[in-house]
């Protein structure tokens, strides 16, 4: 990071009193504030988003993975468990209701039932109305097909589901069935590699918006957050599973030391209103939550920015990390933008005290911050994975050097994923911990060595590893 991210990151986490938010761990709070915004703008209606002065649009909306304890815990009760709750008393207050008891702006607006009637001539003409030329025909059913059908009672009703968390696929296929508006936000909560694995394919689809319900007639896209306290990221990486490659389609926003670290960094002074940062997310919540389910809202959520340049700056950002993280610029692309729109609805929603301020700068400087703590992060588990796959192919060389000196070539036929050089550099690592020594009759144990003991060796190994 360069100096001036540095120095506004430090002042961007001052504000939003991050380390408070972490309760004392700056790098928590970073990724409790990044998660609250981020939640902020996956849940609004679908196609909102941030608009530049050209009419361009991008749209919002970032899915992301919580790796480490203490941020998981953080972001579960600070960040989802208000949006839950939400979802819960959405669903209880439906049960009590029925299409009489709402609010009658949910019914038809008449320029929508014209609509209607306009698109069903259209359709069943063979040939185009009078008053219209065929070009125009193809134009106006156009129009007509991109414009969303209006948000009645009884579609909030039979689907409802906005938020929602899932401990197994199957369970996921009926739930997504009821998303609200075709576009869920959802959170799973895994325990290893196996339960990463199992949601891979509809999560992935689900973000790609090309899960098709079941009769598929309807296809849906949303966004996921994945609380991981046990480490089931970094096992999935080191071990090279399935759940790796959709999980790199994911924000990892991770505990640890993998870096950039911060720094000297004092957090005490903030700007923030007496309520707290976790006051103006609450309060941007409801507001988020009013707006997706209220019928009179007007279609999608949108700011006017003019961010058209810091998003060329940033999609250059991802690119120059490609090659350590492959996939990085599609997966967060709209992650600067998110952010942005997040913060937007949260400061908007505090009610921000007389001479509070900040600039779309810090913002971006977090966002970079967080995609090196990422990237670094998957290097420092693709390293310890090739250490630990290098320490117990050295294992197996001393186990089959026990029952005497072999050459290279024998020593290399026990290990089929591993070619003679890669077991070459096995053999000079051992010889310069003294464990091998090499011969007029090829290598051999420096000393007697039992299997016992090379069990032993491998697990020193790993437990070295481990601590990396």
């Amino acid at each position: 990071m360069t100096p001036d991210d540095t120095r506004h990151l430090h002042e961007f986490l001052k504000l939003t009193d991050a380390e408070r938010l972490g309760e004392g761990d700056v790098i928590a709070g970073a990724n409790t504030l990044a998660a609250m915004a981020i939640s902020l703008a996956n849940i609004q209606r679908p196609g909102s988003g941030l608009i530049d002065r050209g009419g361009r649009r991008i749209s919002v909306g970032t899915s992301l993975m919580i790796s480490g304890s203490l941020s998981s815990s953080l972001v579960s009760e600070r960040v989802l468990t208000g949006l839950a709750a939400c979802q819960s008393n959405l669903a209880s207050r439906l049960d009590r209701m029925d299409s009489t008891t709402w609010p009658s702006a949910f019914r038809e607006d008449p320029a929508d039932e014209m609509d209607d009637r306009i698109f069903q001539q259209l359709c069943q003409s063979r040939t185009p109305p009078a008053t219209i030329t065929g070009r125009e025909a193809d134009s106006l059913s156009g129009r007509i097909l991109q414009t969303s059908l209006p948000v009645e009672f009884r579609d909030l009703q039979e689907r409802p589901v906005v938020f929602l968390t899932c401990g197994t696929p199957a369970r996921l296929a009926g739930q997504l069935e009821r998303s609200h508006l075709g576009r869920p936000f959802v959170h799973l909560g895994v325990a290893g590699p196996a339960d990463l694995e199992r949601f891979g394919t509809d999560c992935l689809a689900l973000m790609e918006g090309r899960l098709a319900l079941p009769g598929g007639d309807e296809v849906i896209g949303g966004t996921v957050v994945v609380t991981d306290r046990n480490g089931a990221l970094d096992e999935a990486v080191q071990g090279g599973s399935l759940a790796a490659k959709w999980a790199s389609n994911l924000l990892w926003l991770v505990d640890g030391k993998a870096g950039p670290e911060l720094g000297d960094f004092n957090g005490s002074e903030t700007a923030i209103p007496i309520e707290g940062i976790e006051g103006a997310y609450t309060a941007a919540m409801g507001t988020a939550w009013g707006r997706r389910i209220n019928g009179w809202s007007d279609g999608p959520v949108t700011l006017e920015v003019d961010f058209a340049e810091a998003q060329a700056r940033w999609i250059d950002f991802l690119k120059s990390n490609e090659k350590d993280f492959p996939g990085i610029a599609g997966a967060l692309r709209n992650l600067y933008a998110t952010l942005i729109f997040g913060f937007h609805q949260m400061f908007k929603a505090a009610g921000v005290p007389t001479g509070f301020t900040w600039h779309h700068g810090q913002v971006e400087a977090l966002a970079v911050f967080l995609v090196h703590r990422m990237v670094n992060a998957r290097a420092v588990m693709m390293r310890s994975a090739e250490i630990a796959k290098m320490r117990r192919v050295q294992a197996g060389i001393l186990g089959r050097l026990v029952d005497g000196p072999q050459d290279l070539r024998d020593i290399s036929r026990r290990f089929k994923n591993h070619n003679s050089g890669q077991c070459l550099v096995a053999l000079h690592d051992l010889e310069m911990a003294g464990k091998v020594e090499r011969g007029g009759d090829g290598w051999r144990l420096a000393r007697p060595f039992d299997p016992e003991e090379c069990n032993a060796w491998e697990a020193t190994l790993d437990l070295q590893a481990d601590h990396m």
